[in-house]
C-alpha cells in the first residue's frame, strides 16, 4: 500500500504503522497477529502520483497474488497520474491482454471544502469503462475493463477488497470512499456482515419501508445517502419514500436494481440524486442505463465548470436546494 501519509492515514482513519520515539523504528501491528498470514507493506510516497502509480501498475501485473493499493490523499490527486490511468490502467487489458488488479483509493465527497479537494472525478473513471450503457444486458458487460465502487459501509469496503483477491481474474478497482464516512457514527457494520457466507453488496436495499406504501424511490450513491436519510425523517417522508444505495457503479448492477424497483407496486416516481454537478458524478453514466427500463428524474447541482464552489454558505444553499427538491416541504 502506497500513497501520501498512508501509514497513519491522512485523516487519522487508520494507524497501521507506529513509530518508536527512541529508535525511530517502524512497527506494523497487523504483521504480528499470526505467523500464517500475509504481510502488509506500507510505503509513504512523495507527491509524484504519475511515477508512483506507474510503479504500482507494473507491480500489479508482475505479482498477481499481491494486492497493490495506491491511495490519494484527496481523490482529485489522481489528476497527476491521468496519463497512467488512461494509457495503462483502463486500457492495458484491451491493448496488450495484460490483466492487473490495481486498487486506487480516492477519498471523495462534497464536504464543503475547496474546488480542488471536493471530487475524485468519478465521471472520468466511468467514461473510461467499456460498459455498454445503451444495451445494459449486452453479454460483453460481464467482462467490463474495470470496477468503480462508491462504498458506504465498513463491511462493503472489506468485502470489495477481499473480492479483489479471491476471484479468478484481475481487474482494476477504483474505490471512491468519502472522507466524512471514515469517522461518521452511522457508517458502521455489524459483525454478522463480516462473517463467513457474507459478500460484497452492489446494491443496498431500503429495509426500513413497507413496499406497498412506497410511492417514490430515490436512487443514490455514496455519502449523500446519510444526508437523504436524515432529511427524509425530518420532513416526514419515511413511509412513502425509499432510498436505495448503488454501491457498485460499474459494472452497473442492472438486474438487482430492477428487482428492487419491482418490489414497489405503487411506485409513481424514481429520482436519481447526487451531490455532484450534473456534468459530473454518475448521472451521465447511469441515466441511459436506467432509462432503458424506467422514467428517471435528476436531482442534483446544476452543471458547473469547477468541481465545487468552495464557499461554505453557497455550498450549504446548494445542498438545501437538493433536499428541498427531493423532499418538498409539506
Amino acid at each position: 500500500m502506497s500513497g501520501q501519509d498512508i501509514g497513519r492515514g491522512t485523516f487519522s482513519q487508520r494507524h497501521v504503522e507506529l513509530t518508536d520515539q527512541d529508535s525511530e523504528g517502524r512497527y506494523v501491528p497487523l504483521n504480528n497477529l499470526s505467523s500464517k498470514q500475509g504481510r502488509l507493506q506500507t510505503v509513504n510516497s512523495p507527491l509524484s502520483e504519475l511515477a508512483v502509480l506507474a510503479y504500482e501498475y507494473g507491480y500489479a501485473i508482475n505479482s498477481p497474488k499481491t494486492l497493490p493499493i495506491w491511495e490519494a490523499q484527496f481523490g482529485d490527486f489522481n489528476n497527476g497520474a491521468q496519463i497512467i490511468i488512461d494509457n495503462f490502467i483502463s486500457s492495458g487489458e484491451t491493448k496488450w491482454l495484460k490483466q492487473n488488479g490495481m486498487v486506487m483509493l480516492l477519498p471523495h465527497g462534497y464536504d464543503g471544502t475547496g474546488p480542488e479537494h471536493s471530487s475524485g472525478r468519478m465521471e472520468r473513471f466511468l467514461s473510461l469503462t467499456d460498459f455498454d450503457t445503451v444495451n445494459p444486458m449486452n453479454p460483453s458487460n460481464k467482462n467490463v475493463n474495470m470496477s468503480v465502487v462508491n462504498v458506504t459501509t465498513p463491511a462493503n469496503y472489506f468485502h470489495v477488497l477481499r473480492r479483489q483477491m479471491l476471484r479468478n481474474f484481475r481487474k482494476p478497482l477504483i474505490v471512491l470512499s468519502p472522507k466524512i464516512l471514515l469517522r461518521h457514527p452511522q457508517a458502521i457494520s455489524r459483525f454478522e456482515d463480516l462473517q463467513p457466507g457474507t459478500h460484497f453488496l452492489p446494491v443496498i436495499a431500503d429495509n426500513d419501508v413497507k413496499p406497498d406504501q412506497v410511492e417514490r424511490v430515490i436512487l443514490c450513491s455514496g455519502k449523500i445517502y446519510i444526508d437523504l436519510q436524515a432529511e427524509r425523517t425530518k420532513r416526514g417522508y419515511t413511509e412513502t419514500d425509499a432510498i436505495i444505495r448503488i454501491e457498485e457503479l460499474c459494472p452497473f448492477p442492472v438486474e438487482i436494481v430492477n428487482q428492487e424497483l419491482n418490489k414497489f407496486k405503487n411506485l409513481k416516481k424514481i429520482i436519481w440524486c447526487q451531490e455532484e454537478s450534473q456534468n459530473a458524478g454518475a448521472w451521465n453514466f447511469v441515466s441511459p442505463i436506467l432509462r432503458n427500463y424506467h422514467q428517471v428524474e435528476y436531482v442534483g447541482r446544476s452543471p458547473c465548470a469547477a468541481v465545487a464552489v468552495g464557499i461554505s454558505s453557497l455550498h450549504k444553499k446548494e445542498s438545501d436546494d437538493i433536499f428541498n427538491a427531493v423532499f418538498p416541504p409539506k
